[in-house]
């Protein structure tokens, strides 16, 4: 048989009921700091997804113009008038957009293939600035970098741009053939025994049979 409720217990309030009304209580009270309060939080939700939807859409249309730069540039053959326009106007356009740091990138080899060679070194150095995730394009952009001043003759910068880009993981492939380019720039400034040290550790990341032929006899002839 069901327990019967005692009148004392149907007057007795509701402790869930009773915190309620306290709170509605006090909230009646201070309504102009409730209000405030909800305001600013009410900012503060509305502006982070403001914020979040605008960073989407830069970040789209930023996307759009490098996939319309990358469609009019044939890396293999040209670059066609409007390629370096359109990256530029990306870059000034969206500067804080992944698609500009990576057309910084693209600007660089492009004005390098064109003889563009300062404007080049403008372009690796803006990249390299960025902050980025992907460590092996930076690695490239500092060979790109050595390159570049290795066509001005400015052949420190070079063997630094070349040493910077060892920093980053890129693989032993990547590092024989950067040891190969600094040891051949030693060689051309009439450094034979840097140029066979860096001969030395190109070798020890050489997997060609033909490469390793070619370094074997560079280290005897100018040992």
């Amino acid at each position: 048989m069901a327990n019967k409720i005692k009148k004392k217990d149907l007057k007795k309030p509701d402790e869930f009921q009773t915190i309620s009304w306290k709170i509605i209580g006090y909230m009646s009270e201070n309504k102009g700091k409730f209000l405030l309060i909800l305001g600013i939080l009410l900012f503060f939700v509305l502006s982070s997804s403001g914020w979040y939807l605008y960073g989407l859409n830069y970040e789209k249309k930023a996307q759009k113009m490098y996939s319309l730069a990358l469609d009019s540039y044939d890396n293999t053959s040209r670059v066609s008038s409007n390629t370096i326009e359109l990256f530029e106007e990306l870059v000034k356009k969206y500067p804080n957009s992944s698609a500009a740091t990576n057309a910084l990138y693209s600007l660089g080899n492009i004005y390098f293939n064109i003889n563009e060679i300062d404007e080049s070194i403008n372009a690796y150095n803006k990249y390299i600035e960025k902050p980025k995730e992907c460590n092996d394009l930076v690695a490239l952009a500092y060979i790109g970098l050595g390159y570049c001043y290795e066509a001005k003759g400015s052949f420190t910068k070079a063997l630094e741009s070349l040493d910077n880009s060892i920093e980053y993981s890129m693989g032993s492939s990547y590092e024989g053939i950067i040891y190969r380019n600094m040891a051949r720039i030693y060689e051309e400034n009439n450094n034979p025994q840097k140029a066979i040290e860096y001969y030395k550790k190109a070798l020890k990341l050489t997997t060609d049979p033909f490469m390793e032929m070619l370094v074997i006899r560079k280290i005897a002839i100018l040992g």
